[in-house]
C-alpha cells in the first residue's frame, strides 16, 4: 500500500511554531493535523492535509515519564474536529534533530492505543500520525478495517519550493 502526505510549506510552519512554543510543564507540544483521503490507484492513497489544531495548555497531563500526555479532553476535541470536518486526523509532534525521524517506543505504542478510537467518529477515514524533525517527516496511517498501520511512504511539501520525502 502507497500512502503519500501532501501539505502546504506554509501549514508545516505554522504546525513547527506551535509545537516548538515552550509548554509550562510538558517537554514537547502535541498537536493534530486534519486530513481528507483520496484514492491514488488501486493500492494507493493520497492524504491531503488541510488544518492544524493545537493541543490547549490546559488540555496536557503532567507526567513526567514521557515528553508530552494529551488528556482526555483532548483527543475528544480533536474527535470533534473529526466529525464536524469530516475529516481524517493525525497526531502530530516535533523529533529534534535533523534527518529522517524516527517513532519512539512510546510513540508506537500510545499511538495504537488512541488512533483507531477516531473510528469512532469517522469509521471510513484514514487516521494516524506524523513526527517532525528539523528538516524531514515521516508517519504513518492505520486505514479504516485494518488493525495495523502502514508507514507513509512519500510526504510532499507544497510551497515555493517543492519538496519530496520518500520511504527508502
Amino acid at each position: 500500500m502507497s500512502v503519500i502526505f501532501k501539505i502546504g510549506s506554509d501549514l508545516v510552519d505554522v504546525v513547527r511554531e506551535d509545537l516548538l512554543k515552550p509548554h509550562p510543564f510538558a517537554a514537547e507540544r502535541v498537536g493534530f493535523l486534519s486530513c481528507r483521503p483520496r484514492r491514488l490507484n488501486a493500492n494507493g492513497l493520497i492524504l491531503l492535509a488541510h488544518g492544524y489544531h493545537s493541543v490547549a495548555d490546559c488540555d496536557y497531563v503532567n507526567d513526567p515519564t514521557v515528553g508530552a500526555m494529551m488528556g482526555s479532553a483532548a483527543i475528544r476535541k480533536a474527535m470533534q474536529v473529526a466529525l464536524s470536518s469530516d475529516a481524517g486526523m493525525f497526531h502530530v509532534h516535533v523529533h529534534g534533530h535533523s534527518g529522517r525521524p524516527s517513532p519512539s517506543r512510546t510513540d508506537l505504542h500510545e499511538t495504537a492505543r488512541f488512533v483507531p478510537d477516531f473510528w469512532n467518529v469517522r469509521p471510513r477515514m484514514p487516521h494516524g500520525a506524523v513526527i517532525l524533525s528539523e528538516d524531514s517527516l515521516s508517519g504513518r496511517c492505520w486505514r479504516p478495517g485494518v488493525k495495523q498501520p502502514v508507514v507513509i511512504t512519500e510526504f510532499c511539501v507544497v510551497g515555493p519550493r517543492l519538496s519530496w520525502i520518500k520511504d527508502r
